[in-house]
C-alpha cells in the first residue's frame, strides 16, 4: 500500500503523538502481554502437551488503527485479504490519509520481520510456546516485535502481500531466539502513533454470496 489507504474501525486524529494507553499493553511491563505471559507460567513447559494459547503476533488487541489498500471495484483490501476470517457481512470503511513525514517499517520478506523481532524483541514463549510448536517444531524461546519500543522510530508497520506470502508461518532466526508472523492480514499497516486524518466520505460494503472475497458497494449509511 505504502502507509496511506483505507481503514475501517474508529475515526482517526490527526495529530501526531503515541498511543501510550494502547501500545503499551505490548511492552515489557505492560499489562495484558505480562498478564499473559505470567497466566502462562501455569501452562506444562512441554511444548508438545494438549494446550492452545495466543497465535497472533500483531497488535490487534490494542485497537491500534489499521488500515489497506484500496482498489477499483474491492473497496478496502482489508475486506478479502484476511487470514483469520470472521462471519461478519457488512464493513464500513474510512479513507484516510497519514501526516507526509510519516514513518513506516515495510515487511517485505522474512529477513524484514526477522531483523524487527531482533531490534526490539519481547518474549512471548510462555503464551505461543504450545501453538507454534506445533507448526513450527521449534522448542526455545520465541520473541515478536514490542510494538511500544517500534514507535519510538516508527509511525506504522506495513506488511506488503509479498511480505505476508513469504513469511507467515515460518520459523525465523531472531538472534538466539525464534519469531514467527502470524496472524498478520497480507497488505495490512498497524499505525502506532496517532497520525491519519480523513481523506474522503467513509462507503459501506457488504459481502455478496457468503463468498469471502467478494464486496460489493452498498447504500451509505
Amino acid at each position: 500500500m505504502g502507509p496511506g489507504g483505507t481503514w475501517s474501525g474508529r475515526a482517526p486524529v490527526t495529530a501526531r503523538r503515541c498511543c501510550p494507553e494502547r501500545t503499551a499493553n505490548w511492552r515489557p511491563g505492560g499489562s495484558a502481554t505480562l498478564a499473559e505471559e505470567r497466566s502462562a507460567a501455569r501452562r506444562p513447559a512441554d511444548p508438545a502437551a494438549i494446550w492452545s494459547g495466543h497465535w497472533w503476533c500483531t497488535p490487534v488487541h490494542s485497537r491500534l488503527a489499521a488500515t489497506t489498500r484500496a482498489l477499483p471495484g474491492l473497496g478496502a483490501v482489508g475486506l478479502a485479504l484476511v487470514e483469520d476470517g470472521s462471519d461478519w457481512t457488512k464493513a464500513r470503511c474510512q479513507p484516510v490519509s497519514p501526516r507526509p513525514a510519516a514513518r513506516a517499517c515495510e515487511i517485505t520478506g522474512p529477513d524484514d520481520w526477522a531483523q524487527l523481532a531482533a531490534r526490539y524483541p519481547l518474549d512471548v514463549t510462555r503464551s505461543r510456546r504450545h501453538d507454534w510448536w506445533r507448526v513450527t517444531g521449534w522448542t526455545g524461546t520465541w520473541l515478536i516485535p514490542d510494538y511500544t519500543a517500534v514507535a519510538a522510530d516508527y509511525d506504522a508497520i506495513h506488511l506488503t502481500v509479498l511480505g505476508y506470502l513469504t513469511t507467515a508461518g515460518r520459523d525465523l532466526p531472531a538472534g538466539d531466539a525464534r519469531t514467527m508472523l502470524a496472524g498478520w492480514d497480507p497488505d495490512t499497516t498497524y499505525w502506532l502513533t496517532d497520525c491519519l486524518a480523513p481523506a474522503g466520505p467513509a462507503t459501506c460494503w457488504e459481502q455478496l454470496d457468503d463468498h469471502p472475497v467478494r464486496w460489493i458497494r452498498a447504500a451509505d449509511g
